[in-house]
């Protein structure tokens, strides 16, 4: 994957993505994009039921995710989470 794709897939996304964003930029369900979150799979922060999630952490999180993605799998869980 050229990082020229992956800033352009990500262009028209606001610094704060939303789960919606999620479900949209990976063709994923809700539930997917939720369990993802949970599990730590998507870097996220949870306040109360607020998901804050940054359009750069998610970025370098495809970024270094991306054979793994491409293969159509999941990825691991962070261990920041």
């Amino acid at each position: 994957m050229d990082p020229k794709y992956l800033e352009a897939l990500f262009a028209k996304y606001p610094e704060r993505l939303t789960t919606q964003h999620l479900e949209e930029l990976f063709g994923l369900s809700r539930n997917t994009v939720y369990r993802w979150l949970q599990t730590g799979v998507i870097p996220a922060y949870q306040v109360e039921k607020t998901w804050l999630i940054s359009k750069d952490q998610v970025k370098d999180w495809v970024w270094e995710n991306r054979n793994t993605l491409r293969k159509g799998q999941a990825p691991e869980a962070t261990e920041e989470s």
